[in-house]
């Protein structure tokens, strides 16, 4: 994981996801000493898309609450817990939740509960990225190994002097290996690359 700096909350909007009560107003006056501007919205999700962070209750709320896919919120989600029933931790699991908060809501914690939702949050999103990465590559290896064995034909090379001639290429033109062997830059008769050329020796005249 990258280094984490503690965000300064002030400015950001948070929408929480519950019915109306005093416990929840408890929670929209300490986001309000955050500098957090909080909006309490159920049934109706109005507004929620463009929210920093969800705050959702992970006791009442119910499959298909949200408006992307399960599991795929584009902001940290806070679970509000009252209930530890096995089938209520699962659910708000499968939302993706970032972190949870205790119901009632006490006089401390959010702040704590705030910076550790968006840190696994990121956190979250940066493992996903590098999977998403992962796979693009595995998917790849293959043109890439059929890419390197037709440099090697084409120009007599060596293995390693013609995945070096592709490496070197694409990092001119600031592609991945694989994104360039998958461009089909190095195809047999495109005509856009040579191969390397021998140093020569300066022997001068004598």
């Amino acid at each position: 994981m990258t280094n984490f700096n503690t965000p300064n909350f002030r400015g950001w909007r948070a929408v929480i996801v519950h019915r109306h009560s005093e416990n929840m107003e408890r929670l929209v006056r300490q986001l309000a000493r955050l500098g957090i501007e909080a909006e309490l919205v159920w049934p109706s999700l109005e507004g929620v898309e463009s929210a920093d962070i969800v705050f959702f209750d992970g006791d009442n709320a119910y499959d298909g609450v949200f408006p992307w896919p399960e599991g795929h919120a584009p902001v940290p989600m806070i679970a509000l817990m009252g209930s530890e029933a096995p089938g209520r931790l699962e659910w708000a699991l499968r939302q993706g939740v970032s972190a949870h908060l205790l119901k009632p809501i006490g006089s401390g914690g959010v702040f704590s509960t705030l910076v550790f939702a968006v840190a696994n949050f990121n956190q979250q999103r940066e493992l996903a990225a590098e999977i998403t990465e992962m796979k693009s590559k595995a998917r790849l290896r293959p043109k890439v190994v059929r890419t390197v064995i037709s440099v090697m034909q084409q120009h007599g090379l060596d293995e390693d002097a013609a995945y070096k001639l592709i490496r070197d290429e694409a990092m001119k033109r600031r592609q991945s290996v694989e994104a360039l062997c998958e461009s089909g830059f190095f195809d047999p008769g495109n005509g856009h690359h040579s191969p390397p050329k021998p140093n020569k020796r300066n022997t001068g005249s004598r």
